[in-house]
This record gives C-alpha cells, sequence and structure tokens, in this order.
C-alpha cells in the first residue's frame, strides 16, 4: 500500500487508433499499465456559404482517445517524451499532453506504482510549456459544444469531450432535478497561467454556470505538456501555419506571457461573481459496477457528489495487471480539503481497494472552483 505519495499523472489526447502504438512505446520506459477513454475534439471550419454570401465557422468533430498514466515523478519525462515520440505530438494537430502532480493516497497492491524501469529513454526533441493552467468543465449532455467553444474562439486549444453521468447533487435540489439529466459532458482544456481565469470567465457567461444546475467548472494545476493549437482545419494558406509561428514565438520568447490577453473577460463581472477556493479534486478509479456503491460511501462522509465515467484498463495479458479487469471507472469528486481523511476511512470500509474493486485514489489541488452557491 501507499499513502499519500506523490506521483506524477500524464494524461494526453491522440486522434483515435494511436493509442496502441504509444502504449507499447511506453512499455519500452517500464510503463506496463494505464487507462484509455474515449472522447472527441472538436475544430472550426470555413463554411463559405452560397455564391461566397454567408460565410461562418462550423464546429466539426473528431473522434479522439485519452490516455492517462499515473508513474513515479522521476518518470515523468521519460514517460512525456515516449507519448510525444510515438504520437508525433510535437506536430500541431496531432495531440495534446500533460503531466500534473497527484497525491497517491491509497491503492490496491496491483495499482500502487509503476514499476520502475528504464528512465533514461527521453527522446529530449519536444519543447514543453510549463506556464500552464487546466480547465475542468462538467455540463449537461449536449451543452459540451458551447462552452468548449471558448477555447477555439480564443485561439487557446484544441478542447477534450468526454461524458459522464453524474450522481449525488441532482438528489440535492429537490424538484428541479427533474429537468437537470444525469448525463453529462466534460470539456477539458489548457490554458495559458495567463489567460486561464479570462477563459474561465468565458466559458462561465457561455454555459451560465453560475445558475441552478448548469455545472460546475474548475481549475487544476499543469506541471508541463505541448498544447494542440491547431484549431482550425484544413491545408495553410503560407509556408508555415499561425499555430507554427506562435510555438516558435513561445520559444523564442521562453514561454506564454507575451500572447496574454488579460482583456478577454474585462466586463467586471468577475468581480461580483462567488467563487469556491482550497479544495481538492479526488478521483477514485476502480472496477465497473462498484462505482456506485463507492460513491455513495463517499458521500456518506462528506462529498457532494461524482461524475462517473468508463475507462478501459490496457496491460499486456502476461502482466500480474492482467488481474485487474480491463472494464474501468473513474469517480471524480471536487471536495473540501479537510473532508479528505473522513472519505478515505469511509472507502476502505466499503472495499475500495479489496480484490473486487482494484480501487486506486489520488487528490490534486483546485485553486479556483464556480457553480451555483444559491
Amino acid at each position: 500500500m501507499s499513502d499519500g505519495k506523490r506521483m506524477a499523472r500524464v494524461s494526453a489526447a491522440t486522434h483515435r487508433g494511436m493509442a496502441e502504438q504509444i502504449f507499447i512505446k511506453l512499455r519500452e520506459c517500464g510503463i506496463t499499465g494505464g487507462h484509455l477513454a474515449a472522447g472527441r475534439s472538436i475544430m472550426l471550419e470555413d463554411k463559405k456559404g452560397f455564391l461566397g454570401v454567408g460565410a461562418r465557422s462550423a464546429i466539426v468533430e473528431d473522434p479522439i482517445e485519452i490516455i492517462s498514466i499515473i508513474a513515479p515523478t522521476e518518470m515523468e519525462s521519460a514517460v512525456l517524451d515516449a507519448v510525444v515520440s510515438a504520437g508525433r505530438i510535437d506536430i500541431p494537430g496531432r495531440g495534446s499532453v500533460h503531466s500534473e502532480e497527484i497525491v497517491l493516497l491509497k491503492a490496491h497492491e496491483l495499482c500502487v506504482e509503476q514499476p520502475r524501469g528504464c528512465v533514461s529513454g527521453q527522446q529530449g526533441g519536444a519543447q514543453y510549456i510549463e506556464e500552464l493552467m487546466g480547465i475542468c468543465c462538467i455540463v449537461q449532455r449536449g451543452q459540451g459544444d458551447a462552452v468548449a467553444r471558448v477555447a477555439l474562439d480564443t485561439g487557446t486549444c484544441v478542447p477534450a469531450i468526454t461524458f459522464g453521468l453524474g450522481t449525488g447533487v441532482r438528489d440535492k435540489l429537490g424538484l428541479l432535478r427533474i429537468a437537470i439529466p444525469a448525463d453529462k459532458e466534460v470539456v477539458a482544456l489548457a490554458a495559458s497561467v495567463h489567460d486561464a481565469d479570462a477563459v474561465m470567465e468565458l466559458m462561465i457567461d457561455i454555459g451560465r454556470l453560475d445558475e441552478p444546475g448548469k455545472g460546475f467548472i474548475h481549475l487544476f494545476p499543469i506541471r508541463k505538456g505541448v498544447v494542440n493549437t491547431k484549431i482550425t482545419r484544413g491545408m495553410p494558406k503560407h509556408a508555415a501555419s499561425i499555430e507554427q509561428i506562435i510555438s516558435a514565438l513561445d520559444q523564442i520568447k521562453g514561454g506564454t506571457q507575451w500572447r496574454s490577453r488579460s482583456g478577454m473577460a474585462a466586463d467586471g463581472v468577475s468581480s461580483r461573481r462567488k467563487y469556491l477556493s482550497g479544495l481538492s479534486g479526488l478521483s477514485l478509479i476502480c472496477d465497473e459496477g462498484r462505482a456506485d456503491d463507492l460513491v455513495k460511501a463517499a458521500m456518506s462522509a462528506g462529498a457532494a457528489g461524482a461524475t462517473i465515467s468508463r475507462l478501459k484498463h490496457v496491460r499486456p495479458q502476461d502482466s500480474p495487471l492482467a488481474q485487474i479487469s480491463p472494464a474501468r471507472e473513474l469517480c471524480d469528486m471536487i471536495v473540501g480539503e479537510q473532508q479528505i481523511p473522513a472519505i478515505l476511512a469511509a472507502l476502505e470500509n466499503a472495499g475500495a481497494f479489496d480484490d473486487k474493486s482494484h480501487g486506486l485514489l489520488f487528490s490534486k489541488p483546485v485553486p479556483k472552483a464556480c457553480t451555483f452557491l444559491g
């Protein structure tokens, strides 16, 4: 078992069909297991209209695969380089990858951490941005494109959208819960730390996330990553695309501060909003079919609810990790830091870390969040 161990979590969004070769490359670095989720990305495509009249930018989508790896912190760079190398993520439009620092609170013995393999398998060619902040927004199904388009319209990045099932919060809304479906869309993106607050504000405005039952949005720290800024589909008309020019300027300037656009949300609304702070993101990965009972246990200890999504556990068939079911579930909760010990104890008593659940629980800081607080 491992309690309170700092680890690295690497997440990548790539074109569908790329995950297999990425996991093959990861095994060369000693990473024998990880998780895979299905999702979609959206981009803008120019529509010219009839006889050139009514030209507009329409949203088009592509299926993507979202890879998640938890590894010792000393393997962070090797894992990032392996993903970038195998997925060619250093090329604009191929995807994105980032790493976070998490605290592994408790895990089944098969899920404690990756074997310490070859940590020297670094490619060294990728240029990582370190001034990043993650934004995660949970909305009703069908509303994801509207809030995700903020990332496109502001030139921030190509967002990733996955599906989940909301539980807990709806039960506390009385009659209002009838009008709020359980199906959710989860929009995730990485923004410059200099623009994250402004992008978050615009997403709150578009999604009306500070109104009852509309959703929840929060920030989370990112250590470093490669961001997909190819927000438009089509061949560039010049020798270099705008995304390539921006990437080159990031390297010359030594960061992203030069393209800060703090005036994006300068309408005075942010000063009147109420925000939540000092929270923690608590994530439990368990075998499929166990999430509902384990979330109920967490709620009995103070958690407000969770968003549950499906994962696939990827591992070699000849590995001891093959004892873990390939069908997995991810339960994401936002809780107060002081609630974590009680929730951990409740999950342990409910069997989250036994052979029927193969649970893994980790936390990360949530410096800022917004939802309806009435």
